[in-house]
């Protein structure tokens, strides 16, 4: 891809001097209204007897965003989370990665905070957003292969989440799996250390709205280095923050 070809691309039409990178953090009040609204979303699915511990990835996925988009945030139920504050949120979107050298990637769930237009064009309104990668983890779902090397690898090497400094793992666990019997370990290993670049391994959350539920884990936070630079000169990526939400689908 030649910068020409890449400038037009990833600007939109805006001129590389009149956007930032990285966004704005999001910051963790978002982080948790984000997760009381995917709680009660599984909530209201247990309700429905959607049966959570059978149901394939993708349809465990659709079905939570059909309950978000359709009634959360049309209802504004969850306080904060309405159609003032968020846009559609949206799933399997088709964005690039950091470069453009990868189109049609597929995040599973996107959360777009709405801004007003006191400073228009300095983030790239596309890649604003909370972006979520959902896996299942269970007895042939793995912590380590299937959740880290398959979906949080994404949001280190810049396919998801590459304007932003945060993002989020959400986990559909079974059989017992936790964060701390089996996440941690996984990501100990000496080479996931490595090509996850872990600057911190996950750790608890301290906010007192992030503590653990009934169904739901305490979120854990991790860091992670980037090894990339952005075009036109922006610089190199700074390190991404990455929250993992664990919910029990057993």
């Amino acid at each position: 891809m030649s910068e020409a070809t890449s400038s037009g691309f990833f600007t939109l039409g805006v001129s590389p001097n009149r956007y930032r990178l990285p966004h704005p953090r999001l910051g963790l009040p978002v982080i948790l209204l984000i997760r009381r609204v995917l709680c009660r979303a599984f909530e209201m699915l247990r309700e429905e007897e959607f049966r959570l511990a059978e149901a394939k990835e993708d349809d465990v996925t659709a079905a939570l965003r059909a309950v978000i988009e359709s009634n959360l945030r049309q209802t504004g139920s969850v306080p904060g989370f309405n159609r003032r504050s968020y846009e559609y949120v949206g799933r399997q979107g088709q964005f690039a990665n950091f470069d453009g050298t990868r189109r049609g990637l597929s995040p599973d769930l996107c959360f777009k905070l709405r801004h007003d237009d006191s400073e228009p064009g300095m983030v790239l309104s596309e890649y604003d957003a909370l972006f979520v990668e959902c896996k299942p983890v269970d007895t042939t779902h793995f912590a380590g292969r299937d959740y880290c090397d398959d979906g949080l690898s994404r949001f280190v090497r810049g396919d998801y989440a590459w304007a932003m400094q945060e993002g989020m793992m959400l986990a559909y666990a079974r059989d017992g799996r936790t964060i701390a019997d089996h996440l941690i370990p996984a990501m100990s290993e000496p080479k996931r250390m490595t090509s996850l670049a872990t600057v911190q391994p996950p750790q608890p959350c301290d906010a007192p709205d992030a503590t653990a539920g009934v169904q739901a884990e305490i979120i854990h936070i991790s860091k992670h280095r980037r090894d990339f630079s952005w075009l036109h000169g922006k610089g190199q990526a700074t390190d991404i923050t990455i929250y993992h939400l664990w919910h029990d689908c057993g």
